[in-house]
């Protein structure tokens, strides 16, 4: 018995034909394989791409919409301490509210964005492949083993 892998390529007789025909064996497994492969890229990178732009997506509407809550919000505000105040001071309330807030953000903009953004991109690029399904008989084997 023979252990070579390529032996089932290549003949046992010296012919030049057989031997052409063994390379162009060869050739064609190879040329498919690099084939597949490039499917798998392409596949991969499909996923991937999807997975970011969903995100993109859900984070500019979630966005939009936060910035209407926060106006509406920051009008609300603005009119309960008019009861209070008068309306230059309850605008300045607000905006120096904002402003601490703004200086907040930026203190800890690591933490708060670039940290979780890098995380998230490294989970969706260098995420491994998943398991492909095996067949059922190994399956049924190891699930009896357990």
């Amino acid at each position: 018995m023979n252990l070579n892998p390529l032996s089932r390529f290549i003949p046992s007789s010296d012919d030049s034909e057989n031997s052409a025909e063994a390379y162009r064996r060869i050739f064609d497994e190879v040329r498919r394989l690099v084939n597949l492969e490039v499917e798998d890229a392409k596949l991969m990178l499909t996923e991937k791409l999807t997975l970011l732009l969903g995100r993109v997506t859900l984070v500019a509407v979630a966005f939009v919409l936060s910035v209407c809550v926060v106006i509406f919000l920051s009008m609300s505000i603005s009119d309960l301490l008019l009861k209070s105040f008068s309306p230059w001071v309850t605008y300045l309330i607000v905006a120096l509210f904002y402003a601490v807030l703004v200086g907040i953000v930026a203190l800890f903009r690591r933490q708060l964005i670039v940290d979780p953004i890098a995380r998230y991109i490294s989970q969706v690029i260098l995420d491994p492949k998943p398991k492909r399904p095996s067949n059922s008989k190994s399956d049924s084997n190891s699930a009896q083993e357990k």
